[in-house]
């Protein structure tokens, strides 16, 4: 029992560590000034290259074994954070932010579904009426801002799809890593990672080098934020419900703001505001009673 409630503590730590590591990203993306597949070149390249490393220093040279690539398991991650980091750019691109971040914070329901389905876990009433609250939260905190009249159009339905695909592919990642405790994840998003960025530069009208500003920008998130959260995120997974994960996750939807508030003086509304004091709000009741529990 002690050593479950540790795992369950460890956990946790992981995912608030990762979650909060993550919450500056929307600020650097801000101040890199790049398109969708721009954004999509550097992030997935530089983060691909980040996260090979992270494996071979710190994970191969441990181990010492060939992995085992050649696994349904492996595929899968490989093509969700393919998928992932290719349809976040195109959302963010082509949608309104508001309506995009609405599609991301469903997470924890397809994590939680995706649970049940592959490994016969049920969704607690605590993370249940968690993740509604905080849904709730983040709908305030979105649809406050001065972008968020959100307008009936094939580019809003297009935004919206896509962030839902972004929760899917998000969701059956951790879930994936929570089953199979034996595949090399790490390497897997790296793949992943970097085939993401040569979809962009298949895909890009034009390819060009950004100025000083937007590949310092961009090195930040995809050298250290995304390489370092989604790392610690994802071995949270092993030791808490992928679903848990995917929750505590959603700070950076209501961080992210406070970050470009400090970063670029771009002051949030008081929606925003509210939302977001929700969701810390249900999200720190919810580690406390998570923490507390056996």
């Amino acid at each position: 029992m002690n050593s479950a409630h540790n795992r369950k503590t460890c956990g946790l730590a992981l995912a608030m560590f990762g979650a909060i590591l993550l919450t500056p990203d929307t600020l650097f993306m801000r101040l890199s000034e790049l398109d969708g597949f721009s954004m999509l070149i550097w992030r997935g390249g530089l983060s691909g290259i980040a996260y090979l490393l992270i494996w071979t220093l710190f994970i191969w040279r441990v181990e010492r074994q060939v992995p085992n690539v050649l696994t349904a398991n492996f595929l899968t991650i490989v093509l969700c954070q393919m998928f992932n980091a290719t349809l976040f750019s195109l959302a963010i691109a082509i949608a309104p932010v508001a309506i995009v971040l609405i599609g991301v914070a469903t997470v924890p329901i397809f994590a939680a579904i995706f649970s049940r389905i592959i490994l016969g876990e049920t969704l607690s009433n605590l993370t249940l009426v968690t993740t509604v609250l905080v849904i709730i939260g983040i709908g305030i905190s979105v649809l406050d801002q001065d972008d968020s009249k959100i307008i009936l159009s094939a580019d809003t339905l297009q935004g919206a799809i896509l962030g839902l695909g972004v929760a899917i592919t998000l969701a059956m990642n951790f879930t994936i890593i929570r089953k199979d405790k034996n595949v090399p994840f790490v390497l897997a998003i790296s793949i992943g990672a970097l085939l993401a960025a040569v979809l962009g530069v298949v895909c890009a009208d034009t390819l060009y080098l950004p100025n000083l500003q937007s590949t310092a920008a961009i090195a930040v998130t995809g050298i250290i934020i995304l390489p370092l959260s989604f790392v610690t995120l994802s071995y949270a997974a092993r030791f808490v419900p992928s679903s848990t994960v995917s929750l505590i996750m959603l700070l950076e939807t209501v961080l992210g703001p406070l970050w470009i508030w400090w970063g670029i003086g771009e002051a949030p509304t008081n929606g925003m505001l509210i939302g977001g004091g929700v969701v810390i709000i249900c999200l720190t009741g919810f580690l406390i009673k998570e923490s507390k529990g056996n």
